[in-house]
């Protein structure tokens, strides 16, 4: 690995690596998972609200394994059927109006009791269906005011941002190690749905606005920082319009390969690319320093 490199605003120098090295040779009877967690706490490496980077730190294992830097425990046997989350009932909601009838539309965080729901909702009615959520991201519920009282009418998830984007990143006019650093601060729309019964006019770009509203304070309340940008992919059969009416701007193209498209082996169509800034001064904001680590009321880091 050529030092120093940066993931995230992490910067990784030689010692890093060497800490790496005889943690993992030390303590070889761990699994990867306590591993990772065991790096997080000496490196240190944690997220601006105090919690271990677990799951980054086990991306970077896997990669220095890879080129042969680390050698990693055997992968373990995952534990009992039992043990696996309830499976979701799909939500159904039939309810035709006028938006003012509905009034008000409400977007809130899926609690964790409801994310079985939310996850078959997704599955059984999003053209790009969902499986599983990986990093950081927040789903969100949309209600409306039906006949007899709230109802759920819609769902949304946003996420981790694009690794690259040649006309997203022109358009920023960054440089590609502040791209590295600083991603994290662009949060990606990747989910949107209106059920299938709910036929309410301009629902869908009022609940857009309801969610930028609130997307940094939720963003900060679990992940410790504010974003200040919003992008999102739009299929080509689909022209944006909920985005446009809620001053969402479209920037380009996206180049047609996947994420995991590092060879140009599998190709996928090419999508127009939506960004919403959430400040004013979003240009200046995106390349602040994160900010300090803060440990949660009880002194830890989970």
């Amino acid at each position: 690995m050529d030092v120093p490199f940066w993931i995230g605003d992490r910067e990784f120098r030689e010692a890093d690596l060497e800490l790496i090295r005889n943690t993992v040779q030390r303590f070889s009877r761990l699994s990867r998972e306590e591993i990772a967690a065991t790096l997080c706490e000496n490196l240190p490496w944690k997220s601006p609200n105090g919690r271990l980077k677990v799951e980054a730190c086990h991306k970077l294992l896997l990669k220095l394994e890879q080129k042969g830097v680390v050698t990693l425990p055997p992968l373990r046997a995952q534990g009992p059927r039992g043990c696996r989350e309830r499976r979701g009932g799909v939500v159904q909601t039939q309810l035709q109006a006028c938006l003012r009838d509905v009034l008000p539309v409400i977007v809130e965080p899926v609690r964790p009791e409801e994310r079985a729901d939310w996850n078959a909702t997704m599955a059984a009615y999003h053209p790009l269906g969902y499986l599983r959520g990986i990093g950081a991201r927040i789903q969100y519920w949309i209600r409306a005011q039906g006949p007899n009282g709230p109802v759920i009418v819609g769902a949304m998830l946003f996420g981790a941002a694009a690794k690259a984007l040649a006309a997203r990143d022109q358009w920023i006019g960054w440089t590609a190690e502040q791209r590295r650093r600083y991603r994290p601060r662009i949060v990606n729309n990747n989910r949107f749905l209106i059920l299938p019964g709910v036929q309410i006019p301009h629902l869908a770009s009022h609940a857009l606005a309801l969610a930028a509203r609130r997307i940094r304070a939720d963003w900060k309340a679990r992940y410790g920082f504010e974003p200040v940008l919003l992008e999102t992919f739009i299929e080509p059969q689909y022209p944006g319009t909920c985005y446009r009416a809620a001053n969402w701007i479209e920037i380009g193209k996206t180049a047609g390969r996947g994420r995991q498209d590092r060879f140009f082996e599998y190709g996928t169509s090419v999508k127009s690319i939506w960004v919403y800034p959430l400040v004013r001064d979003w240009r200046k904001r995106l390349v602040e320093p994160f900010p300090q680590l803060v440990e949660d009321e009880w002194g830890e880091s989970r």
